[in-house]
């Protein structure tokens, strides 16, 4: 009966630990502040997943707010030209700077894949950006960067504020363009959604439709519940299976 305890106490310890490891996969959105699709799936797939499900455990998160911008230094000053005009490049330039600020004020937890208020600062930025074009004039649009840190208790919305208009918010920018731009194949569309560092316009386009499903994918041990066929369930199964053949040898 002792040898019988000590193996059931051994299973149970394996079944703990096998329940909450899991490697985390690499999740990088290219994306652009003022795109309907990147605004869709940012409010409607990325976010709401992060939050509401336990996907989030195993996120590793790279976000990349510059899409098929283009930059060039004059005189030595970063000039950007935006798919979406020239208000896209300060919206992408006040998500370039929140991604630094925000991390340098309040950190990413230790062990978490993504800064979860920095994500929910771009969220509520991507959601309530506001459309003020007059009519006969050119596009002109609202960041609301106040209402969104007070939502998010985001401490220094004010450097943000700054840094958009500071050449740190256009060095930052164009850290991004660099990222981009090494994406291989080259950016063709946004958003544009890779795992693990390997683009595959299969699991892109699926993301844009269900992120848990895509993301799932490639998580491999120990499933969260929102993932089919859990392995979290199958190694408890074949742990329950393993110690019911152990009790009919002993009894």
């Amino acid at each position: 009966m002792h040898a019988l305890k000590v193996i059931c106490c051994f299973i149970a310890i394996y079944m703990c630990i096998n329940a909450v490891q899991g490697e985390k996969v690499s999740v990088t959105v290219y994306y652009e502040s003022l795109c309907p699709d990147s605004k869709k799936f940012f409010t409607s797939q990325l976010y709401p997943a992060l939050i509401n499900t336990n996907i989030s455990e195993r996120v590793n998160l790279t976000l990349v707010p510059y899409g098929l911008s283009q930059q060039v230094q004059v005189d030595g000053q970063w000039q950007f030209t935006c798919h979406h005009g020239a208000y896209e490049c300060v919206g992408n330039k006040i998500q370039a700077c929140a991604i630094k600020k925000i991390e340098e004020a309040s950190p990413t937890p230790a062990g978490q894949g993504f800064n979860p208020i920095t994500v929910a600062f771009i969220n509520c930025l991507m959601d309530k950006v506001e459309n003020v074009t007059k009519p006969g004039q050119d596009p002109e649009y609202v960041f609301p960067i106040t209402n969104c840190s007070e939502i998010n208790k985001v401490r220094n919305s004010a450097i943000i504020e700054n840094c958009r208009n500071h050449i740190d918010g256009s060095n930052y920018l164009a850290e991004l363009g660099v990222l981009t731009q090494k994406l291989q194949p080259p950016l063709k569309s946004v958003p544009t959604i890779v795992f693990n560092n390997a683009y595959k316009k299969e699991d892109s386009t699926l993301a844009q439709k269900n992120f848990v499903e895509a993301l799932c994918q490639y998580i491999k041990d120990n499933k969260p519940s929102e993932c089919k066929n859990s392995a979290t369930s199958l190694s408890i199964s074949i742990s329950v299976l393993l110690l019911s053949l152990l009790i009919k040898q002993f009894l």
